[in-house]
């Protein structure tokens, strides 16, 4: 067996600084191997499978190290290995969506030739060997923040590494762990999807009609456009509704010219959410076949995140949730999902302190014919999440949804959003980073006065109204004015009702805040009596 190293070590990586770094691979049994950089060597013996891991002492910050793993007669050498921060940008297709769809792309690629940015963007893959079935050259690689490889880049992750490196000065790397359309039950342990999202699986097991699993895998998955995620070239179907948001006909055309193209799979790209890409033309395949294997429960944890898990990172940036609304009544599970989603990715990387940022999903109507059936709880899942691990904070994003389009266009706020809680929760930077909480609501005669923290340098309304903000009586809607005063919103009602007081903020499906704090970070949703 010749000595190998797991994929994601390659020349032009980023490895972690101060914290052990564990670098893996395999080689005949019973060999002994030894990792070298920075003047330092840790090593292992291969076991009776010929696997192998070393761990090496905390590195120091670097532009360029070499790294050598020696093995017997055999020797590897890795070059220009950067050591500064790195981070695994998980979730769905809003993490998934690249740089080259991004509204500001163009303001940034003439001038971002930065080496110390780096991506790598683990292959998308939900079942054994799929990797051997398409053409996966464009994935699995390092890249440098190059005018050229920009489009690559997670948009969200780019941002936020943009950030990182121009504070911090030192290599930033962004491991891109994500796929579109993909629900929580993909990202957990086979056995811990079924427990706790058992309806989700077994709507999985529904669509496959009795097809058994194994089946499905050995059967015509070649054939299968759902699968092909190694991106060769730019699928149609991402290069027309990615950057920007088409009208129902225009995408009705679309679709109508995909079909006119002939019998084969519909060219459905890599964002795909809910039911949009049942296409018509995939009905020649098996039933099973409509149903892609990155549904199936565990896929994704198994064949995506297990591969790099390990890999030394300061923490983990996660943006998912739109997909575990698919199945009504059933949107209060994403607690306890997006719990073991933490706890199964902290098992894996042996830290049960890995840190997890994570994006609220921002406001959204409908798309495509596809609307949200629950987002409120979604939502307020995540808050109670954040509230109760010491180790997990919030990213508001109360201001950056799109009513038309699930895909929000611009990411850079919500990059530099996590950036900022990364340099002050990860890192014990003095710097504002969390967004303004609603922490209480007092009544006083026909005014209202909601007091917030996290309101470092005064809460801020952004035009003359407060959007998205509801006052209720008995359930119906009074009128009123608000004005930002300190750490406070002053809500002034007309009139003084007697009947006690809801008051709603950001509390439906649709929303897009105006209400900051001085780091111009949006206020979270809330709900609160008086």
């Amino acid at each position: 067996m010749t000595l190998s190293l797991a994929p994601i070590f390659a020349s032009g990586m980023v490895l972690q600084r101060e914290l052990p770094v564990t670098v893996w691979g395999t080689a005949d049994p019973d060999v002994c191997v030894e990792v070298r950089i920075q003047g330092q060597s840790a090593a292992a013996t291969t076991d009776e499978a010929g696997d192998w891991a070393c761990t090496l002492a905390p590195l120091t910050a670097s532009d360029s190290e070499t790294l050598e793993v020696v093995g017997g007669d055999e020797r590897i050498t890795l070059a220009d290995v950067a050591v500064g921060e790195v981070f695994i940008a998980g979730g769905q297709s809003n993490m998934e969506f690249w740089m080259r769809y991004d509204k500001e792309v163009e303001d940034y690629r003439p001038t971002c030739d930065n080496p110390r940015i780096r991506f790598y963007d683990q292959p998308k893959c939900s079942y054994p060997g799929q990797t051997e079935d398409f053409d996966y050259s464009k994935v699995g690689i390092w890249r440098k923040a190059t005018p050229e490889d920009l489009d690559y880049f997670s948009a969200v992750g780019y941002y936020c590494a943009r950030g990182l490196e121009m504070v911090l000065d030192m290599p930033v790397g962004i491991v891109g762990c994500n796929y579109g359309g993909t629900t929580s039950a993909a990202w957990m342990t086979p056995e811990h999807a079924r427990t706790v999202q058992p309806e989700l699986a077994a709507a999985f097991d529904a669509k496959l009609q009795g097809l058994p699993y194994e089946e499905l895998l050995a059967n015509g998955r070649v054939n299968a456009a759902k699968n092909d995620k190694g991106y060769a070239t730019w699928p149609a179907w991402n290069e027309f509704f990615l950057p920007r948001t088409p009208t129902m006909d225009e995408a009705g055309a679309f679709f109508a010219a995909e079909a006119a193209k002939g019998p084969g799979p519909a060219d459905v790209g890599g964002l795909e959410i809910g039911g949009l890409q049942a296409s018509s033309t995939d009905l020649h395949i098996h039933p099973g076949m409509m149903t892609p294997t990155k549904e199936a429960p565990g896929a994704l944890f198994t064949y995506m995140v297990q591969p790099i898990a390990g890999f030394a990172a300061r923490g983990v940036l996660w943006y998912q949730g739109e997909s575990d609304d698919e199945i009504d009544g059933t949107q209060w599970r994403h607690e306890e999902a997006l719990r073991t989603v933490i706890a199964d990715w902290r098992e894996a990387w042996k830290r049960p302190d890995l840190p997890f940022l994570v994006v609220q999903i921002p406001g959204f109507g409908e798309w495509m014919g596809l609307g949200p059936n629950d987002y409120v709880t979604i939502r307020a899942c995540q808050q109670k999440v954040a509230d109760t691990d010491e180790h997990v904070w919030l990213c508001s994003a109360s201001d950056m949804g799109d009513k038309h389009d699930i895909h929000p266009k611009e990411k850079k706020p919500i990059g530099e959003r996590l950036a900022l809680l990364v340099m002050n929760h990860l890192l014990g930077m003095p710097v504002p980073a969390d967004a303004p909480r609603c922490t209480s609501a007092e009544r006083k005669g026909s005014f209202v006065i909601l007091h917030f923290e996290n309101a470092a340098g005064g809460m801020l309304l952004e035009g003359a109204e407060c959007n998205a903000l509801e006052v209720l009586c008995d359930g119906s809607p009074l009128p009123f004015r608000a004005a930002a005063r300190g750490d406070t919103l002053v809500i002034m009602l007309d009139g003084n009702p007697s009947g006690p007081l809801e008051v709603r903020f950001a509390w439906s499906n649709w929303f897009r805040t105006n209400l900051y704090n001085g780091a111009e970070i949006p206020a979270l949703p809330f709900a609160m009596s008086c």
